[in-house]
């Protein structure tokens, strides 16, 4: 099948290895001194290894390739620990490539993991009335000294403020 890999040139890697740490597919080792494509299978053609080449020395090209196979690749990473398995999965989330990382959380619940832990953590919104946040509460019931009480007593604003304490029906309080 034609696809896009990387295609590492040999004269000009000097064997650093900074690619390798940004290929959590496993597709990149240090063989005799130089950066190598180990498998065509672990290459998803994405290049995340290309920035971190201080010598050019990495590209893209369309070539008859070996199938790229999100389950292998998960295979692998998995041996390597929580860490690598999240790099992957940011990796495939970062690079729009929406059909491995579902294939990888597949991978991962099929073999009972749990996916929570790899998943980006979402921020929950509260909605909370501001007022909240800011004052305090005297819950001994007094409500004095500009706090807002629980039943009893003023408003910190000072205005409008109804003494429930002294007799008044809600039904009064609300005409």
């Amino acid at each position: 099948m034609k696809r896009n890999i990387i295609k590492i040139n040999e004269e000009k890697c000097n064997g650093c290895g900074l690619c390798i740490p940004d290929c959590p597919e496993g597709a990149l080792q240090l063989i005799d001194g130089k950066a190598r494509l180990v498998s065509d299978l672990f290459c998803d053609g994405l290049g995340a290894c290309i920035g971190n080449c201080p010598e050019g020395a990495i590209e893209i090209e369309e070539r008859e390739a070996e199938p790229y196979d999100e389950h292998k690749v998960m295979k692998n990473i998995v041996q390597k620990g929580d860490a690598t398995i999240k790099a992957h999965l940011e990796h495939l989330k970062n690079h729009n490539a929406t059909e491995y990382y579902n294939q990888a959380l597949k991978y991962l619940e099929d073999n009972r993991y749990d996916v929570s832990r790899y998943l980006p953590e979402e921020k929950v919104k509260i909605n909370v009335c501001p007022g909240v946040l800011s004052r305090s509460f005297d819950r001994g019931g007094k409500g004095h000294s500009g706090s807002h009480s629980h039943g009893h007593g003023s408003h910190a604003a000072g205005a409008d403020t109804a003494n429930i304490s002294s007799g008044s029906g809600a039904s009064e309080l609300l005409n």
